[in-house]
């Protein structure tokens, strides 16, 4: 790399810090490309997601799209929508996991209009926290060349049972998602996964276009506890 570009890289390199919380994971995240009005986004838990402009009604069905990932890719082959999967695997159930009800549209931290469908955590028995280049959603194919770094990951989560590879790290590449980390996990005690804090050399990730995704999940029972989180923190550079 060039040292232009090794300065253009270092002023794009920002600190990134990820919690989640009971019922806050974005599992998608959807953005509206066209100029038509949007009327509403909205969740029917057992049911499907229903999106609305004025071009016309795009009613997806869970049992059609049994997957997040497969709501996702058919999210993403409609006029006018595009998503991404955030806080959330791809081979995640899509039936009743998602937060019911009518979306309210919020902004991105770069003021990118977005429409957030957030996981039921105690449903989807996991708190899962991304960190992401795409989360921003303002330039989708300048992050394809970003790195994600993990630094550290913490969580307290209130569990049913404590059980080996219940805290786990993924990192996800375009579609392919893959396991790097599966620990034995801690029920309510904060806890921490991994850190790399105070060395440079350790991270996960790095690779371009890569997300890495911190897991805390349950085989049967996870509470509503106000005090659950997963904190997933690191660099975008």
């Amino acid at each position: 790399m060039s040292l232009e570009g090794l300065h253009v890289k270092g002023l794009l390199r920002r600190g990134e810090f990820q919690q989640v919380k009971t019922d806050t994971p974005i599992a998608i995240r959807i953005k509206h490309e066209g100029t038509t009005a949007v009327t509403s986004v909205t969740v029917t838990t057992a049911t499907n997601i229903v999106l609305i402009d004025a071009d016309g009604t795009n009613t997806l069905a869970f049992a059609t799209y049994t997957t997040i990932g497969a709501v996702a890719d058919a999210i993403n082959a409609l006029n006018n929508w595009t998503c991404r999967v955030l806080d959330a695997l791809r081979a995640d159930a899509s039936v009743s996991t998602l937060v019911d009800g009518a979306i309210t549209a919020g902004t991105s931290r770069t003021n990118v209009v977005v429409w957030d469908a957030l996981v039921d955590t105690s449903a989807q028995l996991s708190l899962t926290a991304a960190l992401s280049a795409y989360r921003d959603m303002s330039n989708l194919e300048l992050a394809k060349d970003r790195r994600v770094k993990l630094k550290k990951a913490d969580y307290a989560v209130n569990m049913g049972t404590a059980a080996a590879d219940s805290a786990q790290i993924w990192v996800r590449k375009d579609n392919l998602e893959t396991q790097i980390v599966g620990d034995l996990s801690v029920d309510t005690t904060a806890t921490t996964l991994f850190t790399g804090v105070g060395d440079p050399d350790v991270f996960i990730g790095g690779r371009a276009g890569e997300e890495v995704i911190v897991r805390v999940k349950d085989a049967a029972t996870l509470a509503n506890a106000t005090s659950n989180y997963v904190n997933a923190s690191g660099t975008i550079e």
